[in-house]
């Protein structure tokens, strides 16, 4: 049976599950996974490139770029994680009671990424048009958000994903 492909849309995606719940070895694919870990590294260098271009040398345009970017991109990789990838690590688990308490932690996390990168579109919203703000309060915002997201992304490639079957790892739909 050939496996429909998945949409670059993490909430499209999670409506393709089969009425089944199983999904093809295709479909469990990391690969829509990695591209949306490499576009939140490649955020988390705009937002470090604000940062230290704090106080007197601001692109407007990248402030206002990254404000639009920042909520919807955390938004639909939480997504996609918690109604696809984290399920399927945690039934797939031998230790299934340690992943749930992984997956848990993860879950909180996202919650807290999710309030801060909402203070911190509105805060890059403020600089982008130019309106007065804390330019300490706002660097320091930036660098604990892109800091804290590399740690969370670092973690969940180097412990997270060793829980990945191989026939996702190998499969051809990478």
């Amino acid at each position: 049976m050939q496996a429909k492909s998945m949409s670059n849309d993490p909430k499209e995606t999670a409506n393709q599950l089969p009425p089944n719940g199983v999904m093809e070895p295709c479909q469990r694919s990391l690969a829509w996974l990695r591209k949306a870990q490499e576009e939140q590294l490649s955020l988390c260098s705009e937002l470090e490139e604000i940062a230290d271009s704090l106080p007197s040398n601001i692109n407007r345009q990248k402030c206002i770029y990254a404000a639009k970017a920042l909520g919807p991109l955390i938004k639909g990789v939480h997504h996609y994680e918690e109604s696809i990838l984290f399920p399927w690590l945690e039934t797939g688990s031998r230790d299934a009671e340690h992943v749930r308490e992984t997956l848990d932690r993860l879950k909180f996390e996202h919650c807290e990424d999710e309030c801060f990168a909402e203070e911190l579109t509105d805060a890059l919203l403020k600089l982008g048009s130019g309106s007065a703000v804390n330019m300490e309060a706002v660097g320091y915002m930036l660098r604990g958000f892109f800091e804290g997201m590399r740690r969370h992304l670092a973690f969940e490639r180097e412990y997270l994903l060793q829980y990945v079957p191989e026939d996702a790892k190998i499969s051809g739909c990478n």
